[in-house]
């Protein structure tokens, strides 16, 4: 039975806000990571990694400045949804948000780490160090992410299974964007391609392990332990779609894994491969919108402690009185 007032529909306008900042940190990330493993890999693997990240310079600053606007777009909207004004209203409250929130806290030091990401992005310095500190960086608001995130409401675990997620997440779709920008210009004879293929074929792997692994643990605890929340709660149902689309990817990376990385040699394994790695870079960016909506999307388990709150409000035989905090607004249950 499907209990009236207990689903909570997904906030927008967070999501889409989220949406590229994510997707910017998760390419960059991923494509560090491909350039770090590059290096050590081989004997010309620092000649590899180098060339790499030289063709992969351009778009880390493109997206760099992507995070950063959209990362400040984000803190000024949440800032808006607490206090249940407007942006232009809430430009006077983020000294107060900053100072007094948990939210709050951690902008203090995600913005910054933000900003130091859009400098190390265009700021000339050595291809080697370059890709480190973008790789620890991303590192570093992914973690500010995931400590903002509703993994905070089920504890440490939790939240730590969340950053391991999205750290997982971010080496599969950025290893394939670096395998992408990097084989493509480069021709099918390219030792580049090569290498870097074998590299992306480990690294995927091991994402793959990591993210089912994770995933379940995470989708338990949204979904409250019943699979009838996975159909009836708008948490479920953005969940299954989003699985739908990672099996398909899957089986896509399978494909590649098992039939064109083993005679990657062949020039025509390396064309079907750059073809099917940029299909699947396609639909993961597809994944990556849908992770970012179920973000907003309140857990089954949060709906149903609102609609019990609710239950409670509403009976006349309780005297309760509900104040809220200064600068926040109560959530709307649908």
């Amino acid at each position: 039975m499907n209990t009236p007032g207990m689903d909570m529909a997904p906030e927008w306008l967070p999501a889409i806000l989220a949406w590229p900042a994510i997707l910017a940190l998760t390419l960059m990330f991923g494509s560090a990571m491909v350039c770090l493993v590059l290096r050590r890999s081989a004997a010309s693997g620092a000649v590899s990694s180098d060339t790499l990240a030289r063709a992969l310079t351009g778009w880390w600053r493109i997206l760099a400045l992507i995070a950063a606007i959209f990362s400040s777009l984000m803190f000024v909207d949440q800032v808006a949804e607490m206090a249940g004004v407007s942006w232009h209203a809430a430009i006077p409250l983020i000294g107060e948000v900053l100072a007094q929130t948990q939210s709050g806290h951690v902008w203090e030091w995600r913005l910054p780490v933000t900003l130091a990401l859009l400098i190390a992005a265009w700021m000339p310095m050595r291809d080697s160090v370059r890709m480190l500190v973008l790789w620890i960086l991303c590192e570093a608001l992914f973690l500010a992410g995931s400590l903002m995130s509703h993994a905070i409401d089920f504890g440490i675990t939790a939240i730590v299974l969340r950053f391991v997620h999205t750290l997982a997440a971010g080496t599969w779709a950025g290893g394939l964007f670096a395998y992408w920008v990097g084989a493509r210009p480069s021709g099918s004879e390219s030792h580049l391609s090569i290498e870097a293929g074998r590299v992306l074929s480990k690294l995927a792997a091991w994402s793959v392990i990591i993210l089912i692994a994770s995933g379940v643990y995470l989708a338990y605890e949204g979904l409250d332990g019943s699979l009838y929340h996975l159909r009836y709660s708008s948490y479920g149902r953005v969940l299954s779609i989003k699985v739908a689309i990672f099996a398909l990817v899957l089986a896509i990376g399978a494909y590649n894994r098992f039939s064109l990385i083993p005679t990657i040699d062949q020039p025509s394994a390396r064309r079907t491969l750059l073809r099917t790695v940029a299909a699947e870079s396609l639909m993961l960016v597809g994944v990556i919108g849908l992770a970012a909506l179920l973000a907003a999307t309140p857990p089954a388990r949060m709906a149903m402690g609102m609609s019990e709150m609710q239950k409670l409000s509403r009976n006349p035989k309780l005297l309760i009185s509900v104040k809220p905090l200064k600068g926040f607004k109560l959530p709307t249950v649908n």
